[in-house]
């Protein structure tokens, strides 16, 4: 059941080429102890209509985020850390390394959480992209944590 709804803006620059994605979508956040996890779906339109399944492990000093659709992903996020992770995709697995300069999750004083993030993305030694991601959830009215 979802008790919140997210607000989700990413802006990625690859090769110059920048590019942003907005959206919102119901979710469910959930506290225990000093993690919270958040679940969302993303729809894709490529083509087909496709659902990538996300869930986000936030803590003070990491984010573990995993992604799983058709393309499934998953990234350990540390700021000022290098990190590893992974890419699946139709043409195979990729290991990916992450460099994580801003991880930020706060709860503001609306009730809303903001989580910042941004890093830049390396495959095969290679920079591939940097990523800025902020989301802000909305508790449902009624909810708390």
């Amino acid at each position: 059941m979802q008790n919140s709804k997210i607000k989700l803006k990413m802006i990625s620059d690859q090769d110059g080429f920048q590019s942003k994605t907005e959206y919102s979508a119901p979710a469910k956040i959930v506290k225990k102890e000093d993690c919270y996890f958040l679940f969302f779906d993303e729809e894709n339109f490529d083509g087909e209509n496709e659902l990538t399944k996300c869930r986000f492990e936030i803590q003070n000093e990491e984010l573990r985020m995993r992604r799983n659709g058709p393309i499934v992903l998953e990234q350990i996020h540390i700021n000022d850390k290098k990190t590893t992770g992974y890419l699946k995709t139709p043409f195979g697995h990729v290991d990916t390394r992450i460099r994580t300069f801003q991880y930020l999750f706060v709860e503001r004083a609306d009730k809303t959480f903001h989580l910042d993030l941004g890093y830049d993305l390396y495959t095969n030694e290679q920079k591939t992209g940097t990523y800025l991601l902020e989301i802000i959830i909305e508790l449902n009215e009624g909810i708390t944590l």
